[in-house]
């Protein structure tokens, strides 16, 4: 019997052949300039948690994306696996489990005097700048080559003599065009078994109806990049130096199944790194108009505990409320939207998820060509910062 997910895909593709019609946009070059796309190649994919892996076209695949079907991709891991017995995510011993106290850092308050709104919009207006940051883009590759060299930036010019050798920045390469990004801050008597914090986002962006065109990706994810990034440089001019290993990271592909999460979670599963917590920013400049400004604290397919904490952090550190809320899922299928923290909790570590808002005030300009902070007074950098001090109060404990 076939899966729910694959009929539905199927029946767009029969309904379209029917009518004659390029399916949602896309058309039929395999070989635009700039690109590596081919949509009749075969990817394995996961719909939910708890479905099989499915193989489908690369087509049908974008074909899921624009109706709002997230998923993991988990071709690359099939691969792997036939050349070096890489394992899948969650397949090897059992994580540790952590409890977390009341926030008590007394070093946050300081941090978040430094935090500003001047470097994100321009950090964003950047990001927004290229034709699309596509993952298998040579715009992609791009942008990812930009953050990197202004983080290095950052941190050459803003860093202490103390924090300037604890500090390490990584460019990840992967099968694709577009690179991941890890910066990691370690006390100088750390050890490998220390357990390690992770701040996330993601740097690739989308056009749901054709990847190909235009796709600014300022919310999604353009704004959880520059918010992560603006807590660093507030850590650096505070001179932060933390007690255990923190980690940034920036991930490529999260709208191509959450490829770059997924091989970065497998590597610290595989080296058997600890990690405390993993926080994921996606989503954190958008602010619908005529509702309350608040931070929305996602509670499916993440972790209770650390989301409790989350939740004290808030409640702590920010001047604006919190609503515990949950990405839709379908009742039939399992299907629905989703982030990087999926592919950490799926590894077994412990992950959350604080939102710019409610998901039913979600940005409508989301994977098209008008996610960009122009085009409505509702993409506030004000909110953004809420976001951004988030970030650095989750760091004291």
């Amino acid at each position: 019997m076939l899966h729910p997910t694959l009929c539905a895909l199927s029946l767009v593709t029969l309904v379209v052949a029917q009518s004659r019609q390029t399916p949602l946009g896309l058309g039929t070059q395999n070989d635009v300039p700039g690109f590596d796309l081919d949509f009749n190649e075969l990817r394995l994919v996961q719909f939910s948690p708890n479905s099989p892996a499915e193989w489908v076209t690369e087509r049908e695949r974008l074909q899921a994306k624009a109706l709002g079907w997230d998923y993991m991709d988990m071709y690359t891991f099939v691969n792997a696996i036939a050349a070096t017995d890489t394992p899948f995510l969650g397949s090897l011993s059992t994580k540790p489990r952590f409890s977390y106290p009341a926030p008590n850092s007394t070093i946050v308050a300081g941090v978040l005097t430094h935090l500003s709104t001047v470097e994100p919009k321009a950090n964003l207006e950047h990001l927004t700048s290229y034709h699309t940051r596509y993952y298998n883009s040579e715009t992609g590759r791009a942008s990812s080559e930009w953050l990197f060299a202004k983080i290095l930036a950052y941190t050459t010019e803003l860093a202490s003599e103390e924090q300037q050798p604890l500090i390490s920045v990584e460019s990840v390469q992967h099968p694709w065009k577009q690179n991941s990004i890890i910066i990691r801050i370690s006390p100088l008597d750390a050890l490998d078994s220390d357990p390690i914090t992770v701040l996330g986002a993601h740097i690739d962006s989308l056009n749901k109806d054709d990847p190909f065109r235009r796709a600014p990706g300022a919310s999604d994810d353009g704004s959880g990049t520059v918010t992560i990034l603006e807590a660093y440089r507030g850590l650096l001019v505070a001179g932060y130096v933390p007690l255990s290993p923190l980690e940034f990271h920036f991930y490529a592909a999260e709208e191509g199944g959450l490829l770059g999460s997924q091989a970065i979670a497998s590597s610290y599963e595989t080296a058997e790194k600890i990690v405390r917590g993993m926080i994921q920013f996606d989503g954190t400049i958008f602010h619908k108009a005529g509702t309350r400004e608040e931070i929305s604290v996602i509670t499916n397919q993440v972790d209770p505990a650390l989301t409790e904490f989350l939740i004290q952090v808030i409640d702590k550190h920010l001047d604006i409320p919190w609503v515990k809320d949950v990405y839709p899922v379908d009742p039939d299928t399992g299907r629905g939207p989703s982030s990087d923290h999926s592919s950490w909790t799926k590894a077994g570590y412990q992950s959350c998820h604080p939102r710019e808002g409610q998901f039913n005030h979600t940005n409508p300009y989301v994977h098209t060509p008008d996610d960009r902070i122009d085009i409505s007074p509702e993409f506030s950098f004000d909110h953004m910062l809420q976001c951004v001090a988030n970030a650095a109060d989750s760091l004291g404990y």
